[in-house]
This record gives structure tokens, C-alpha cells and sequence, in this order.
């Protein structure tokens, strides 16, 4: 008999046992979840987009201590009055989507209502897409985000709201178009342009391709102010013009203009080096410098 008893008390602890250990991931009833969390959206962080994803990616995380991430089931993100998430700039907005850790579509319900999956995690990562970044005019956008912690009854437990900043800077980028033209060599960062015989009139175009999101000027400065300088005997000059857009830039001094707003799909820029014929030229080589600046603002 004290064998036999003592097995059932054996077995009757191990039905309690199995049956208070599902009640273990039950919130109780009386309790409450509460805790410290915060965000950081790591706008200085951004990431240009590759393969297909034209725009900028830009690391976030919320963090939640080890009490509050245990009782919190999700996440809601949402804009404070409604609507789809967006960057507010001087001169225009732009939509923007919350993407999760892996760069897939957060889940969205209701009004534009994104769902962040906690799981118990006290770090959860995020990203902010910003499709077309690199489009954006030069300034500074912003953005508020309303942050709402759901518990396991989809409670709202807490919420906070988080406005972050975006600063895009102006950025301009210069090249030569592809040309199959002998008196263009490309060397380096320099252009040699054979302009050819200075006893005749000669034109040459410069095929310079320009990409911008800001507004563009070009900058010209010549080296022997407009002339062309004999190699051996710096005495013999034969003038030139330089043309933009028909107009002809006296390069006696340095010289800036004005390109134009935001070419930011590509603008070729309408460059032309010419002589009149100087049939009593003497005869050598000759060559001037000129620097071209293109920048943006």
C-alpha cells in the first residue's frame, strides 16, 4: 500500500504541473503593461537605393525594456490626422512607406495604420522607404509619426508621437555624352578639343550632359582669357569664342551663368568653341585652358 500511494502522489503532480504551465503566457486579468520605450528614426543614416529601388532607405527602431516588449503583441504606426505618411518641405511633400526589417511592405489596415510585430523583442527594426529621394529639391522635411503599443487583448497600452527630419543637400553631376567625334579626347578629368585649322573657321560642340536636383550654374574661366597662345612663341594669339546657347561669353574674365532649375532628369548643355579664319596666322600649335565648374544650389 505505501508503494502504491506514493505513485499517485507522484502522478497527481504532474497533472498540476501540466495544467498551470499554458496559464504562464496569459496576461492576468488585474494586470497592468506598462514600461519605457522610445524610437529613433536614423535620418543621418540613410541609404541610397540599388537594384531597382530608386530611393533612399532610412533605419529605425523602437526599443522597449524587457517588461513592457514581454506584454506587447504589435505596434500601430500611423500620421497623427489620418492618411498616408509624408515629408512636408518648403517647397513640396513627398509619401513615403515603412517597410519592415527584411525591406518587405509592413502590413496596413484601417487608415493607412502600419503594423509592427513586437514578439517579445526588446530592439525591433524598421525602415523608412523614401521613393525618388534623390529627386528631392535641396532643403530640409519633416515628418510626425504616432506610435501605439497593443497588448495581447489589442489594448492600447501607450503611445507616443516622434517627428524626425530629412535634410536633403543639392547635388549636381557633369559628364560627356557619349560622342564618336576624333577632335574630342577625353583624358582623365580634362577634355583636349581639337578646334583644327586656324586659318579657317572652325566649330566644335561640346556635348556636356548634366544632372541636377537643384538649381545648376557653370562657372568659365580662361586661362589666357579667351585667346589661343602659340606654344613656342607666346607673342602669336589667335581669338575664340566660347558659346552657350547661341550666346557668345566673353572670357576675358571669369564668367558665371545660369544653367537653369532642377534638371534632374538630364539636360545637355549647349556648348560650342569657335574661330574665325586667321589666314595670316603663324604657323604652330596652339592651346588655351579653360575650366568649367557646374554646381548647385
Amino acid at each position: 500500500m505505501t508503494i502504491r500511494n506514493r505513485l499517485i502522489a507522484l502522478f497527481a503532480w504532474g497533472l498540476i504541473a501540466t495544467t498551470l504551465s499554458p496559464a504562464a503566457f496569459a496576461l492576468p486579468e488585474d494586470s497592468t503593461c506598462e514600461g519605457n520605450w522610445y524610437m529613433d528614426i536614423k535620418t543621418s543614416s540613410a541609404e541610397e537605393g540599388q537594384k531597382g529601388w530608386q530611393g533612399a532607405w532610412v533605419p529605425a527602431t523602437v526599443y522597449l525594456d524587457r517588461e513592457l516588449a514581454s506584454c506587447t503583441r504589435k505596434i500601430i504606426i500611423q500620421q497623427p490626422q489620418g492618411g498616408r505618411p509624408y515629408l512636408s518641405g518648403q517647397v513640396s511633400n513627398h509619401d513615403y512607406e515603412l517597410k519592415n526589417a527584411s525591406r518587405q511592405d509592413l502590413p496596413v489596415f484601417g487608415d493607412d495604420k502600419y503594423v509592427l510585430t513586437v514578439n517579445g523583442k526588446t530592439v525591433v527594426n524598421f525602415w523608412v522607404y523614401l521613393p525618388g529621394a534623390k529627386d528631392f529639391s535641396p532643403g530640409n522635411y519633416s515628418s510626425t509619426l504616432e506610435f501605439s503599443l497593443k497588448d495581447v487583448k489589442n489594448e492600447t497600452t501607450s503611445s507616443q508621437v516622434y517627428s524626425f527630419s530629412y535634410q536633403v543637400k543639392p547635388y549636381v553631376r557633369a559628364k560627356l555624352s557619349n560622342t564618336n567625334d576624333s577632335w574630342i579626347k577625353p583624358t582623365g578629368m580634362s577634355v583636349k578639343l581639337q578646334l583644327g585649322d586656324l586659318t579657317q573657321r572652325n566649330r566644335r560642340d561640346l556635348p556636356v550632359y548634366v544632372e541636377s536636383n537643384g538649381f545648376v550654374s557653370m562657372a568659365f574661366s580662361s586661362q589666357n582669357k579667351g585667346k589661343l597662345v602659340n606654344v613656342t612663341n607666346k607673342q602669336n594669339t589667335v581669338p575664340y569664342s566660347l558659346m552657350y546657347g547661341g550666346q557668345k561669353i566673353n572670357l576675358a574674365d571669369d564668367v558665371v551663368i545660369d544653367v537653369g532649375q532642377r534638371p534632374y532628369h538630364g539636360r545637355k548643355l549647349p556648348l560650342a568653341f569657335e574661330n574665325k579664319a586667321e589666314p595670316f596666322a603663324r604657323a604652330g600649335q596652339y592651346e588655351d585652358v579653360v575650366t568649367i565648374s557646374v554646381f548647385a544650389r
